[in-house]
């Protein structure tokens, strides 16, 4: 980006002609003309940095222009000189309209915009340091400039301070464990659990690894953490796996890159209910606390099977389900999947065939009986059951045979992530 051009030229400032001391048509004779005035002040917030450097080195100030003069001020221009080897983060001004030019050993800041007679504008500045001493201070200059004519410069310019010191120690904090999707995960479904972690403390942090241990029945879909600077492994043994990322090098405090993203994969034989993940970080360098090493967060787990068949007309009345006949859509009116030794209720999942005669329902994993409910007054009844292959048989082993007439199969079990099949063959009474 181009250099601001920010310099002022003596006659700006130089005193009006005496021409011009004569007073307007209206005015007052002798009164001094109407001229804008910025005055510079600094603002420090944060001016004890880290004799290490790094982002413990950086130093929050805020630059403050007032225009005390009587006439607005045009393009009001920062104008800063920081200690040799400095740096700015502009990113927090940019998203005020600021735009900063940090190509030469003086760096300028403007927003294009107009400073209204007694109005003031901050600018926020965080700047890097160098590596120093302790005790050591260094100084940086300030000044403002508009391209209106000002009353004075005497007052557009100050200094700031900055003192190198002993920084806290390192803390590493994992500040939070979210599970995406955070409501449902079913077997074979990936997941993603993500861990903000962070240097909170005043110095680096070395060797420092984040471990979570996997839950039984999870494992690993991808080790690429997505997030540049940590690599991730699967570590233990059939007693219990956990995947550990570890910074590839110090890990300085204020990191933009705060997030691991642990893929993983739930399979079948996963609790059902609660899914919790539980983060722990360390780091072999001394820290100024470690009770907010761990943080946990988790999802919910459903573990799920599926109960299917298809029912059709038996029409050769052999048991068999053959290529060539039919679905029995329309002559089963419902089908009530029961837990053994329970009795249906009006809560009882329920499924229905679809023009093909073929069901499917999801079932929490038990054992059921499956229940089939001819449609009222349907001339027909249950075929034999267990006549052959049991993928072309039916499996309904016995019925009332009354006007509402239930057939009943045996008991089923539905296991997570498994399907159970239920087929069901009618023939006409006889």
């Amino acid at each position: 980006m181009p250099a601001l051009a920010v310099a002022l030229s003596a006659a700006q400032v130089l005193a009006a002609p005496a021409a011009a001391s004569a007073a307007p048509v209206g005015g007052v004779a002798g009164a001094a003309p109407a001229r804008a005035d910025l005055e510079f002040a600094w603002r420090p917030d944060s001016t004890d940095v880290s004799y290490l450097g790094g982002m413990g080195a950086r130093a929050l100030v805020q630059a403050v222009a007032t225009n005390v003069g009587t006439r607005p001020a045009s393009r009001v221009t920062f104008h800063f000189t920081p200690p040799p080897g400095s740096t700015m983060d502009p990113a927090e001004n940019e998203q005020f309209g600021w735009t900063c030019d940090t190509s030469t050993p003086t760096w300028a800041c403007t927003n294009g915009r107009t400073l209204g007679a007694g109005e003031l504008e901050g600018l926020n500045l965080t700047v890097l340091l160098p590596a120093g001493t302790v005790g050591d201070t260094v100084t940086m200059r300030g000044s403002v400039s508009t391209t209106t004519l000002e009353r004075s410069l005497r007052n557009n310019s100050g200094e700031t301070t900055f003192r190198y010191v002993v920084p806290r120690p390192a803390d590493i904090a994992v500040n939070s464990v979210s599970v995406v999707p955070a409501q449902r995960v079913k077997a074979h479904e990936q997941f993603d659990v993500l861990v903000e972690v962070d240097n909170v403390g005043g110095s680096p942090a070395h060797d420092v690894t984040v471990r979570v241990p996997l839950p039984t029945a999870v494992r690993a879909a991808s080790l690429d953490p997505e997030y540049p600077g940590w690599s991730c492994a699967l570590v233990g043994g059939d007693a219990g796996q956990a995947v550990e990322c570890a910074r590839d090098s110090a890990y300085d405090v204020t990191q933009p890159y705060n997030w691991l993203r642990l893929r993983l994969v739930a399979g079948p034989g996963t609790p059902d209910g609660p899914l919790v993940f539980t983060a722990t970080a360390a780091t072999t360098s001394p820290e100024e606390s470690t009770e907010n090493n761990t943080a946990g967060g988790g999802t919910v787990y459903h573990a799920e099977g599926v109960m299917s068949g298809r029912a059709w007309l038996d029409d050769d009345r052999d048991g068999r389900r053959d290529a060539d006949e039919p679905s029995a859509y329309g002559k089963v009116g419902k089908i009530e999947f029961v837990l053994e030794g329970t009795e249906p209720d009006w809560d009882v999942p329920r499924g229905h065939l679809d023009e093909r005669g073929a069901y499917s329902m999801r079932l929490k994993p038990g054992r059921y009986v499956v229940d089939v409910y001819l449609a009222a007054g349907t001339p027909y009844v249950f075929t034999v059951p267990d006549a052959g292959d049991d993928t072309t048989d039916s499996d309904v082993i016995g019925s009332t045979g009354d006007y509402y007439n239930r057939g009943w199969s045996a008991v089923v079990e539905v296991t997570d992530a498994g399907e159970a099949v239920v087929d069901i063959g009618l023939v006409p009474v006889a």
